[in-house]
Formats: structure tokens, sequence, C-alpha cells
């Protein structure tokens, strides 16, 4: 008697390799043959056939074997495509994973089994795409002319599988010279249908034809998420008007987008409903998540802040994310979080590099007291320098200074929502710094009666050292290490406060 290991032929039945019991070659044949396998060949014209020893020799083993060859076992189809998932995506994505998978040799392996591997990794090998002006993206877009150059118009069969799209515009020699996406945009917005998400860097936008705008709007309108990342308007109103187009955006980001000049008046509280002889649109309706970051922060709030005011709650922000925040949207920020009132859930603030100087000037125009209903907050950018060193010529004793980071504490104070995680990323300069941060005034806060659901406290400590930086951070919040929901990072803060 053998035992063999009969390994399963790739095909839509997804066996497992399994082990049987062989008894003769009719028998394997039978278990190649089992009727609840029927994508295995049929091996009978290549086997040999028994000689009557070993038929003599197998039919006594066969005679004292009385157990029974069973078939292999199945893999349900939505198992396997766990499995698939579960190579493709890392257990921490990042945002360079997302576009440059570690495994994608794996993948391309998996696509070359069968056909239900291949659609299965297909989807998983063209669900981002990342294109600029080199080769790839030329390639790519060639690739899709040539499906499309025909009289009866078809696409490759990649197509429907990609859903998030990154488009960057090359800077070229000339800034009036030709620019890529200006050539390959309607085709781009033409071939691909199922677009969930659509990133576009370094575009400006008085350098696409009519053709080309028409194009972005028309073909990317229905997509869900929508990231502008240092492109380029001329006005603040061609801004505010391109963003409106796309009423079905789910989750909008502004990073560092830049208008020559602000055309909206600084006394409006209403937007009139005609400027330049064009329609100003209303903000996406189904927005829910709000990412910015630039100098005009405050001009977009504004447009969504009335918006909300004069149409019963058309916009309902539930993650608000705010990077660089200084004091000059400040105001704007404070209206717009009042107006959320109770739909935010989820705040991010970021804090530009000033915010040790008029941080107090900040925090009072941000009063948290109304958004009853937010479940969790991060706060990024908190700069803590280093304190001068005293004078060994001064014979009196040093003036205590006041504790650094104070507005932190006031701008935490004014929570009354049952928070359920909070986060803070600190810079200091150095150990002494660090132990200057107003943690008395802090800890007071956090054991205060609002803050008693909290379940998840992190904060990253952006500085390399010997482990003495948490040290002190657990040592100044020990009622939190005591309940047991204090987290320490040492190390730089590698968290996107406009990752959307």
């Amino acid at each position: 008697m053998a035992i063999t290991l009969i390994t399963t032929v790739p095909g839509l039945h997804l066996q497992s390799p399994s082990l049987s019991i062989i008894t003769s070659p009719t028998t394997l044949l039978h278990s190649w043959k089992s009727p609840q396998s029927p994508a295995f060949p049929d091996l009978s014209p290549i086997l040999p056939l028994p000689s009557p020893v070993s038929s003599t020799f197998q039919h006594r083993v066969s005679t004292k074997s009385t157990s029974r060859v069973t078939s292999s076992p199945r893999i349900p189809p939505e198992l396997f495509l766990h499995i698939v998932s579960f190579l493709a995506v890392p257990d921490t994505p990042t945002i360079t994973d997302i576009h440059d998978q570690s495994n994608l040799a794996e993948i391309c392996n998996c696509s070359l089994v069968s056909k239900f591997w291949l659609y299965a990794a297909r989807d998983h090998l063209w669900r981002h795409v990342r294109l600029g002006g080199g080769r790839r993206g030329n390639t790519f877009i060639e690739l899709l002319q040539h499906y499309t150059s025909g009289h009866e118009s078809t696409l490759p069969s990649f197509v429907p599988h990609v859903k998030h799209l990154f488009i960057r515009e090359s800077r070229g020699g000339l800034s009036w010279g030709p620019k890529w996406l200006n050539a390959v945009l309607p085709t781009l917005a033409g071939s691909l249908v199922n677009l969930h998400s659509l990133e576009a860097e370094r575009i400006t936008w008085e350098y696409l034809s009519s053709k080309s705008r028409d194009a972005f709007i028309k073909g990317f309108k229905g997509v869900r998420k929508l990231s502008l990342h240092v492109c380029e308007f001329r006005t603040t109103l061609d801004m505010i008007r391109v963003i409106g187009e796309f009423e079905d955006v789910e989750a909008l980001a502004l990073d560092r987008v830049h208008c020559e000049w602000d055309d909206i008046p600084v006394d409006s509280e209403v937007f009139v409903s005609r400027a330049d002889d064009r329609t100003i649109p209303k903000p996406p309706r189904r927005l829910r998540e709000l990412a910015m970051r630039g100098a005009h922060t405050r001009h977009v709030l504004k447009w969504m802040r009335v918006a909300m005011k004069h149409d019963g709650g058309r916009v309902t922000v539930e993650v608000l994310r705010l990077g660089a925040l200084g004091a000059k949207s400040a105001p704007a920020v404070g209206k717009f979080l009042k107006t959320l009132g109770t739909s935010l859930k989820e705040l991010h603030l970021g804090f530009d590099a000033a915010f040790i100087d008029n941080g107090d000037e900040v925090v009072s125009h941000i009063d948290l007291s109304h958004n009853n209903f937010l479940r969790e907050m991060h706060v990024y950018g908190l700069i803590i320098p280093s304190l001068p060193p005293s004078d060994p010529s001064n014979f009196q004793p040093p003036t205590r200074l006041p504790p650094q980071l104070m507005p932190l504490t006031a701008l935490l104070d004014g929570v009354r929502a049952p928070l359920r995680a909070l986060s803070l990323a600190l810079y200091p300069a150095d150990l002494h710094a660090l132990s200057s941060m107003d943690f008395e005034g802090l800890a007071h806060v956090l054991d205060g009666r609002p803050w008693t659901t909290l379940e998840d406290v992190l904060v990253v400590v952006a500085n390399e050292g010997d482990g003495r930086m948490g040290g002190i951070v657990n040592q100044r919040l020990d009622r939190l290490l005591e309940r047991g929901v204090l987290r320490v990072d040492v190390g730089f803060d590698d968290r996107e406060v406009l990752f959307i």
C-alpha cells in the first residue's frame, strides 16, 4: 500500500491538495475522475495497464483495506478571495504601500494559475493606478487609445478594476509649454468609468484646454473621493466652481491649493447667486469628510457654512481634518465648527509652527462645546522649543517661567463630548523642553468627567532618544497609565493629517 499526495489541478473547483490511499491504478483513476471533481482530467489513456502479478498483489492489499477513498475538500471562492486580499493588502497600509506594493510579484504569480485566479488577482493589481508624464504613464495611455481607436469602442479587461487614480502633471521645461495631462485627460476620463477616488497633483487649471476641463469635470463627476494637491486656479471662485461640480463627493481634500487672487468679498456673508455672469454652485451634497491645508481654508469653510445656513443642513461633515491652522484661519474654523454642531464625529487639527507664540489667539476662536457627539480628536504639530539657559552671572534666583503649550490645555478643556480616542503629536527640542510642558494642567483636564469615557490615548513624541522622552510622558500622565488607556510612541510621527 502506498500513500500518494495528489495535488489539485488549477481550475474553478479550487480544491486543496489531499492525501489518498492508492490500492490500484483503477482506484487512482477513480480518485482523479471523481464525480465531485469534474475538473480533473481523464488519465486512463496515459496510464499503463496492470500486469497479472501486480494485479494479484494489489488485489490482496485492497481486500485488507476497508477504508473508502473520499473526495478532496473544496475551498469556497469567498475564502480564496479573502486569502488573495490578505496577500495584497499589508497589515498597516500607508500611502506608499497603496501605490507600490512589495508583494506585486506574488500577486502576478497568482494571476497565472487559472481564469478565476486571474480575475481575483486583477482586482488587486489594477485597483490603484498611479500615472505621471513618464514612460509608464505614456504606455498606459497608448494602451487605452489602442483599444478605443476603432469604430467600435472597446476597453481592456482591466479597466473595470481601476478604482483609485492618481495623476500628476509633469513639470516640463517651460510653464507655457505642452502639458502631459492636457493631452491625456480626455482619454483617461472617457475610459476609466468605475473610479471611486481621484487624486490630482500639480494641475494648473488655466493651462488646460476647454476640452480637457470638460473631460475632467464630466468624466470624473461620479467619484466619491477627490483630492487636489498643489494645484493652481486663477481665482478663489474658479476653485469653488470646480469643487461644486462634483456633487456626489463624500470625501474632499484640498492640500496647498493656490489661487492667484481672492475675488470673494470680505464683508459678504451670503454668496450671491451670480458672479461674473456665472452661477456659483452649492457644496457637494454628500460630503462627509473634509480635509484642508493652505491659505484658502477660510474661503472654502465660509462657502460651505453659508450654504448650510441657507439650505437647511445640506452639508453634514462628520470628519474634519485641518492642517497648518493659524491665527488667520482660526475665526472661520470656529464658526464652521459651531455650524457643524452635533454632526461632527472626528476632528483632526494640525497647527502651524507659530502656535507656540499665538496659540492663545487661535484657541480663543475654537469652541468645542457645541460638538457634543465628538468621538475622536487628534492634534498635530505641537512644537515645544527649548527654554533659554539660565545666566550664571545672575545671583538672583531664576524666575519661574509659565508652562509651555497652555493653549492646548485650554482647547481640551472646552470639550464636552464623551471622547473615545485622543492623540497628541509632540515635537520637543530636548528633555528640558518636554518637562516644561503643561502636563499638570493637562492631567487635571483629563481627570474631568467628560474624559472618563477615554479608551485610547496616544502620545507621539517625535524625537529619537534613549527612552526618557516616553518616561516623562508616562510619569506626568500616570493617572491615564493606571487606567490602561495611555500609549506613548517615541519616534517620528508619520501620520498624515490630510489622508482620506
